[in-house]
């Protein structure tokens, strides 16, 4: 089966690291996983830059990923339990993302405000625990203070496409802060 066949590859690349000197016996399942989801991130990444050169929507998508991978990594969200749900979810919400940004038009001001309450609603609404990786507080306030900043970092990227009055990037931008709270708010209920 592919699975399998897919396993078998993760396998044999922990061995030729193993055969290298690179990594322990000990390590050689933590390789074999890290292999997986580098392989699993790397498809995502692939199908969804090809579905934005597709639509032509090139900037668009790299948007979309700048705004999308820090926020998601420090503010949490929902974890599916197996790579095809996670796989097929993940390009739904972001081909949704672009359509949006292509066939709906809001005035800017009004993206604007949409963008800076969910940024406000995101902050309020971390963290979001995961059973896979518990933090401690330390970790915890560290994880705060990044997605703070990230915050910030979308807040003026935001503003810069409000002054030069560029609607449809302010859409996505909002569109991708939604994606987020409402993947926030699921996992927290789960």
């Amino acid at each position: 089966s592919e699975s399998s066949s897919m396993k078998k590859l993760y396998e044999t690349l922990a061995d030729y690291v193993m055969q290298k000197g690179m990594i322990e016996e000990s390590d050689r399942e933590m390789y074999e996983y890290a292999f997986q989801i580098t392989a699993e991130a790397g498809l995502f990444v692939l199908f969804c830059f090809l579905m934005a050169l597709h639509m032509h929507m090139l900037v668009e998508g790299l948007l979309f990923f700048i705004i999308f991978v820090p926020l998601r990594s420090y503010a949490g969200g929902l974890h599916m339990d197996t790579f095809k749900a996670c796989f097929l979810l993940s390009c739904l919400a972001f081909s949704g993302v672009l359509l949006l940004a292509r066939y709906i038009e809001i005035p800017g001001c009004f993206s604007f405000l949409v963008l800076l309450s969910l940024e406000f609603t995101i902050y309020w609404l971390y963290p979001v625990e995961n059973k896979n990786r518990e933090v401690d507080r330390e970790e915890n306030a560290w994880f705060k203070r990044k997605l703070r900043s990230f915050l910030l970092l979308d807040f003026f990227l935001a503003l810069a496409c409000l002054a030069f009055y560029k609607e449809r990037y302010l859409l996505l931008m909002g569109a991708t802060f939604l994606l987020i709270a409402i993947s926030m708010i699921i996992a927290k209920a789960k």
